[in-house]
Order: C-alpha cells, then sequence, then structure tokens
C-alpha cells in the first residue's frame, strides 16, 4: 500500500519529499495531503508537531477501504493541516481520494514530555469527517538534526472514525479503529534535518491541475534495489465545507518505467495496457534545463544525488490517459498541454 501526493505531477515539489521505500512506495506529502515541513517554532518553548498513522480498513459498498489520517501542526494557536486518505484496489491499481481540511489548533493536543497525542475534531471537518483518537507512543528517539532537535515517536492509535464521502452515498466508520503500525508523531523544534533525496518524476497535462485531470509518475527506489515506477491520474475539487477543503480523486498503477531520449531531451511514459490507469504520452521540448548535485539523506544514509529537472515543456499523448474509479468514474486528461519531469540518480 502507498500513499499518494495529489500534485505529483509538479516535479519540483516531489523532489524535496521523502518517500517510504519498501515492496510499494510510499507518498510524497504535498500541502494538499499535509504538507512535508513542519510549521517553524516561533520561540524556544514552541514545537511543531507532525503526525501520520497507520491505516485501518473499513468495508462499505461493497469495497474494504485502507483510512489513513496526517495532522500538521503545532503548540501555537494555528490551525492544523488535517489529511484523510482513503484506498481500495482496483482495476490492477489503487483508487484514491484524499482529503485535505483545516481545523484549530485545540483539537489536536501533543503532551511534548512523554508524546502522548489526542485527536478530536468535534464539528470542525464536519460534514467530511468526525475524529476521536488517542495516540500512545511505544518508543521514541532522537530525530537527525544540524540544528534545533527533534523526537521521533511510534506509538499505538485508537478511537472512533467516519468520513462521509459524499461519493455514491459511501460512509465509512469503525467507532473502535485500531490503526496497524507505523504510527508515528514528529515534535519538531527549530529542527534543521539532512535534505532529503528525491526521485525521478514527471507530469503532463499540468496547466489543468486546477481545472480537471493530470497525469503522472513517480519512481522510487534506493540504490541497489529494484526501482518501482507508478504513474497516477488524478484531479482535485474543492469543497463547499469545511472552509479551504479540497478533496483529490483518482487511481494508480505500477507501470513500465519512462524512456529518456538524450538527443531530443523527451520523457515517453505510459500507464497499463488496460486497468485503473491506461495511457502513452510524451514529454518534449523543455523551455528551461537546470542540473544540481547535492548531498542527500535517507534513513540515515548519506547519498549524492545527481538531478536534472526539465520545466516548461510540452505534453502529447498518443493514446488518452485515463483513469477508472468507482467513485467518480471515468477521468479523462486533456492530451496536449505542457509538461515537465525530473530525472534523478543517487550514488554512495
Amino acid at each position: 500500500m502507498h500513499r499518494h501526493k495529489p500534485v505529483s505531477a509538479v516535479a519540483r515539489s516531489t523532489r524535496r519529499v521523502p518517500r517510504l521505500l519498501g515492496a510499494a512506495t510510499a507518498v510524497a506529502m504535498s500541502v494538499a495531503a499535509l504538507g512535508a515541513v513542519a510549521p517553524p517554532a516561533s520561540a524556544a518553548t514552541n514545537a511543531g508537531y507532525f503526525f501520520t498513522s497507520g491505516t485501518v480498513g473499513i468495508t462499505s459498498g461493497g469495497h474494504t477501504w485502507s483510512v489513513n489520517v496526517s495532522l500538521l501542526g503545532g503548540s501555537s494557536s494555528g490551525p492544523v493541516i488535517v489529511g484523510v486518505l482513503i484506498e481500495t484496489p482496483h482495476l490492477s491499481g489503487t483508487e484514491i481520494h484524499d482529503w485535505s481540511m483545516q481545523m484549530p489548533g485545540a483539537d489536536f493536543t501533543v503532551n511534548q514530555a512523554t508524546g502522548a497525542a489526542t485527536i478530536d475534531s468535534h464539528s470542525d471537518l464536519s460534514p467530511v469527517a468526525s475524529l476521536d483518537l488517542s495516540y500512545k507512543p511505544t518508543a521514541h528517539s532522537a530525530g537527525t538534526c544540524s540544528s534545533g532537535s527533534e523526537t521521533d515517536y511510534t506509538g499505538t492509535l485508537t478511537g472512533s472514525v467516519t468520513i462521509t464521502t459524499g461519493l455514491k452515498g459511501l460512509t465509512l466508520s469503525d467507532a473502535k479503529a485500531a490503526f496497524s503500525a507505523p504510527n508515528t508523531l514528529q515534535v519538531d523544534k527549530q529542527c534543521v534535518p539532512p535534505v532529503a533525496c528525491g526521485f525521478s518524476s514527471w507530469g503532463g497535462a499540468i496547466g489543468n491541475i486546477l481545472k480537471g485531470p493530470i497525469a503522472a509518475g513517480t519512481a522510487a527506489g534506493k540504490p541497489g534495489q529494484k526501482q518501482v515506477n507508478f504513474t497516477d491520474v488524478t484531479t482535485q475539487v474543492s469543497l463547499p465545507a469545511p472552509t479551504d477543503a479540497t478533496r483529490t480523486d483518482g487511481a494508480s498503477v505500477e507501470a513500465a518505467a519512462p524512456v529518456f531520449n538524450s538527443k531530443a531531451k523527451s520523457l515517453t511514459v505510459k500507464g497499463l495496457a488496460s486497468g485503473a490507469v491506461t495511457g502513452a504520452g510524451v514529454i518534449s521540448k523543455p523551455k528551461t534545463i537546470t542540473p544540481l548535485t547535492e548531498k542527500c539523506a535517507i534513513d540515515g544514509t548519506t547519498y549524492t544525488e545527481k538531478s536534472t529537472t526539465y520545466n516548461g515543456a510540452s505534453w502529447s499523448s498518443s493514446k488518452e490517459f485515463e483513469a477508472k474509479t468507482i467513485l467518480t468514474g471515468t477521468l479523462k486528461v486533456p492530451t496536449t498541454g505542457t509538461g515537465e519531469f525530473d530525472l534523478i540518480t543517487l550514488t554512495k
């Protein structure tokens, strides 16, 4: 199971967000799915909190959906950004629906001394979600910071969760939810962490990102591991409530690796021949090409990252990219538009 970034098409934003690596790649979190950077602490007594849950399976409407909750907040009085993700296997891929919302800081309380936390959204995420959860840490360790400090907790998350999707009448509810590991909490006190390594990514029809579906892809894998390539089709919609809430709908599949033509400076990308995400296209004629070499880290190991970003390119699909979903029907990506891609290699 892996989490998805709604705007993973934008290569620049995906580069700096760590991904969990394993049999299936994990999430790159954007602001829409909870931003990856903790809010700055304005004083020594303030701290930033970044929480991400494991998953709990809830069956409704003939499918079992994995539910994940993430929060970004702090000890100051600012709002908490809440991400709620549901996903289910579908047509040799994964269907995803991802909400980004805000609730008052008082709804997410953390004991900085122990790492224990409570999440009680009251009616602040209505009509989409209701969360009443308790987090109990079982272990902790110090984060790596060049300045400041960070404490990383792992623990258990239990309580009640209700998601009213607004899609085909689907409601997911579990009054005694027990989320699988890992459930993690970072307490950040002005920590400056190592630069997180990025992975190659691409996006097509990205000028359409606020208007309709886009196509995107990401490759992940540590040096020496098999690289896993994902192709996504997603679309983002604004919701009438709660205030400033958005939902990202779409699907993701493991697909063939993109093919780079070094002479033409183009990237050929594909979905599946049939399944949750299909299509084929090319990103070409970039207006700017930007190389960069820097040190980065994954799980405490330092690598040299060499990246080249191809911006302002043209997008053209010979076979229209589509996502077939249970809850939102077929999502179709424009066959022409703008695109970009970022090619990254990691070496020790």
